[in-house]
């Protein structure tokens, strides 16, 4: 189980990252949070890992930050990887915020440099060792790390991401020429930033990055974020639920050190909250029968032929629920005090929605939850709940603690949302809390007000929308279109920019709550104004979401502004339903009349040009097809027009057209 490091030991730990190249001084060794126990973990292109699990004897969690090019260091006589990536922060208080935040972690986020996060992404298949029951398979990864690094930026940071698509050619008719709305190109790849604030140009979900291609990834912070919870993972149409599925997602935090956050000064050492723990849920099913079993999800309905290898001695048949790539973690804390996990749902499955509490009536009555924020936005106050849903998608940031000792384990339930359909399968652990120390009468303090929204996402619930939309997912029938039409790789809606925007949300298939699309929107989260059902567990008004459970009977009216050019994605966060159809494009202009800068008329020219190619257009080619194309539309209508006048064509240019009498 996990102790809270002590500065001295923290320090030593983050020291190493200050040295580059093999030259490094004779410092103590890093310090490995946990037993002592053999390291398993994943082996790949980058080994890392840990063995992990009930019946081994230990309790190890943790998110695996494997780089290539990183250096070997010895961690209690077992080889792991060390990040050469040096901290953007002073020495002393890069330690003192790894006491607070890091404390549960084996390896420290890979953070921004000088203004500037640049690292690589590297897909390939590895083999995951999960320790539990000595269970193995092979997978796509992210730099051979189930999941992917744990990535950390500050406020007015560029991030640079490197994906690089080692995997193997696709198999024949199973490309990313075959057509949208199906399966297909298991492997091809793309890379989403979910919940970023940022343009579709940075965050380019419409590429598709064949096996032998790279692409380039950059992201501009802004500088007014507070402090965010994001995460990436793949996003291509065709593949994007069975990738991640597969384990390719990673943590995204935006650390913001100079921001008002009431949370800093009562963590870490005798803080009222013990430590932080971002954490990344999985789920692994076992159970052949299942649709979700690892080498079913695995083949993408025959287009994949990679070797699974599932390894499974005691023929275990249950479905786990994985955090950071391990199952069941201990959490040793004192009686009284939080433990705060920033929870991510990467669940890929059709049943993806969890609703955690602690398990047993005397844990109920012992130990305490409490709501921090949603979706990588804080709430206003902390909220205490029994309960907390959090749909696939979705983030919820939470602490949790217990005023008497002994194990207290948070699980998946379906108290207080028996009514909901989607839910995750009830009693599978998620967490252990091992409380120790004297009982408490209380559980301490948490600041009554928190820091809330960023700036940029304003309180709109008094503001005259000028804009209005309607977005239903699915149909009586329950099939994967949006608005009644199937993904086509068109612009289904054009909005403007700038101004507000009121979106009405609806679910279309099922009776009342029994069937969940989730929906999400990228490039900007949204305000809650209105829903149809008021309840604790589910968003409330006027907080800020980027993904919300959509059900016949369960609809929102949401408000938002875009500031940015360009097309937006808005799909069923069932990432099998997104990639069979369930998915559309808002486009976002300037009004008519508004004079747009060349710059800004090249980048959206690139939204649209070369989507499918392995490899990214460069500004001049964007601008060379601009000019040629605009030379040969002017010839196609210079002829269409003398057609016209001579021959009264009906059908000249485009279907349905007829000529003046």
């Amino acid at each position: 189980s996990f102790r809270l490091a002590s500065p001295q030991q923290v320090l030593r730990t983050h020291r190493l990252r200050w040295y580059r190249g093999s030259h490094r001084p004779n410092l103590p060794r890093p310090i490995c949070l946990g037993s002592s126990s053999a390291m398993a973990g994943v082996r790949g292109r980058t080994p890392t890992g840990r063995q992990f699990g009930p019946g081994s004897g230990q309790g190890r969690l943790g998110l695996d930050a494997a780089m290539a090019g990183t250096q070997q260091s010895w961690c209690r006589g077992h080889t792991v990887q060390q990040s050469q990536q040096r901290f953007r922060r002073p020495l002393l208080l890069s330690a003192v915020w790894a006491l607070l935040v890091d404390a549960s972690f084996q390896y420290a986020p890979l953070e921004s440099d000088g203004g500037l996060l640049k690292t690589s992404l590297i897909v390939d298949v590895g083999t995951v060792e999960l320790g539990f029951r000595n269970i193995s398979f092979r997978s796509r990864l992210y730099n051979g790390s189930f999941p992917g690094p744990w990535m950390r930026a500050a406020p007015g940071d560029k991030v640079e991401i490197r994906l690089v698509n080692n995997l193997g050619p696709n198999k024949p008719g199973t490309g990313c020429d075959q057509p949208v709305a199906t399966y297909r190109a298991p492997n091809g790849t793309n890379l989403h930033l979910h919940g970023v604030y940022d343009n579709p140009i940075e965050d380019n979900t419409f590429v598709c990055i064949d096996p032998g291609s790279d692409f380039l990834y950059t992201y501009h912070i802004p500088e007014d974020s507070g402090n965010l919870l994001l995460w990436y993972h793949p996003h291509l149409d065709g593949s994007s639920s069975m990738q991640l599925a597969s384990g390719m997602a990673g943590t995204f935090e935006i650390i913001n050190e100079h921001a008002n956050d009431p949370l800093v000064a009562v963590t870490g050492d005798g803080g009222a909250i013990a430590y932080v723990v971002p954490a990344l849920v999985h789920q692994l099913d076992l159970n052949p029968s299942s649709k979700q079993f690892v080498e079913t999800s695995a083949s993408l309905q025959g287009q994949s032929d990679m070797p699974v290898d599932v390894h499974n001695p005691t023929n275990f048949t249950g479905t786990l629920l994985l955090v950071n790539g391990r199952a069941d973690g201990t959490f040793e804390v004192p009686a009284g005090r939080w433990v705060r996990y920033k929870l991510v749902n990467a669940v890929a499955g059709s049943k993806g929605m969890l609703n955690l509490g602690f398990r047993g009536e005397k844990s109920r009555s012992v130990c305490s939850l409490q709501v921090l924020g949603h979706d990588g936005v804080y709430l206003h106050a902390p909220r205490s709940q029994s309960t907390v849903l959090v749909a696939p998608g979705g983030r919820a940031d939470i602490v949790v603690g217990c005023r008497e000792g002994g194990h207290h384990v948070l699980e998946s339930t379906q108290e207080g949302a028996q009514n909901l359909g989607g839910l995750f399968e009830p009693e599978v652990a998620l967490l252990t809390l091992e409380v120790t120390g004297k009982p408490s009468k209380h559980m301490a303090s948490l600041p009554e007000q928190l820091a809330g929204p960023p700036p940029y996402y304003q309180n709109l619930l008094g503001v005259e929308p000028d804009e209005h939309h309607e977005i239903l997912l699915s149909n009586a029938a329950g099939s994967y279109v949006v608005n009644g039409w199937p993904y086509n790789g068109s612009v289904s809606h054009v909005a403007t920019r700038n101004v507000v925007q009121e979106w009405d949300l609806y679910g279309g298939e099922g009776n009342d709550l029994d069937k969940v699309h989730p929906y999400h929107q990228h490039m900007v989260h949204f305000q809650i104004v209105r829903t149809s059902i008021s309840s604790p567990l589910l968003p409330q008004v006027g907080e800020y979401y980027d993904t919300v459970p959509l059900y016949k009977g369960l609809n929102y009216t949401v408000r938002f502004v875009v500031p940015f050019l360009g097309r937006m994605m808005v799909h069923c966060h069932i990432l099998s339903h997104e990639d069979l159809g369930m998915m559309t494009l808002v486009n976002f202009t300037d009004p008519p009349g508004l004079t747009v800068e060349l710059s800004e008329a090249i980048a959206g020219a690139g939204r649209t040009a070369g989507l499918r190619g392995s490899s990214p257009r460069t500004v001049a080619e964007v601008a060379a097809f601009l000019v040629l194309g605009s030379f040969l539309l002017l010839v196609s209508c210079g002829t269409c027009f003398v057609q016209i006048r001579r021959e009264r064509c009906r059908n000249c240019c485009h279907s349905g057209y007829t000529p003046a009498p």
